[in-house]
């Protein structure tokens, strides 16, 4: 049976998927340093080929930055989180979260809309500032639409 403390757990972390979101459509790249570990290994070769493999989050914000900010041609995102399943176990975490994310075309793709339904597959740790995500495996399951979130495109 779940104790109080597993409750209020889930519900950070359940919270701290909805700010990912936030952030990502906010394009407030920087701050992805409040949901992943300064040393997050994640994995989003799925979409993005080799490049999608890294460490830490300054590629993760310098890729965001390249593949959906100013100059790239992802406009407007809505991001939505669901299906949660998380197991909670002290200070660690394992959680698999469903998305489903529309992006707007701009430029290359002006008025084009990408559409993505996928899936976090993630460990997260307990930090002094709160959960934060330590290893992310990033799935698409399904996509619609031009990928207008990779610059190579």
């Amino acid at each position: 049976m779940a104790t109080l403390q597993d409750l209020v757990d889930e519900r950070a972390i359940r919270l701290l998927y909805c700010l990912y979101c936030d952030v990502i459509d906010a394009k407030d790249f920087d701050r992805l340093s409040e949901v992943f570990t300064k040393d997050a290994w994640q994995d989003y070769s799925q979409t993005l080929g080799p490049e999608g493999k890294m460490q830490g989050t300054k590629p993760l914000i310098a890729g965001a930055k390249l593949h959906m900010g100013e100059g790239s041609n992802c406009g407007a995102t809505h991001h939505n989180v669901m299906n949660f399943r998380i197991q909670v176990t002290g200070d660690t975490a394992a959680a698999k979260v469903h998305y489903y994310a529309v992006h707007r075309g701009v430029r290359k793709h002006e008025g084009a809309l990408y559409s993505m339904w996928g899936e976090y597959d993630d460990k997260l740790v307990r930090t002094a500032q709160g959960w934060r995500v330590a290893h992310r495996m990033y799935r698409s399951f399904l996509t619609e639409g031009p990928n207008v979130t990779y610059k190579g495109d």
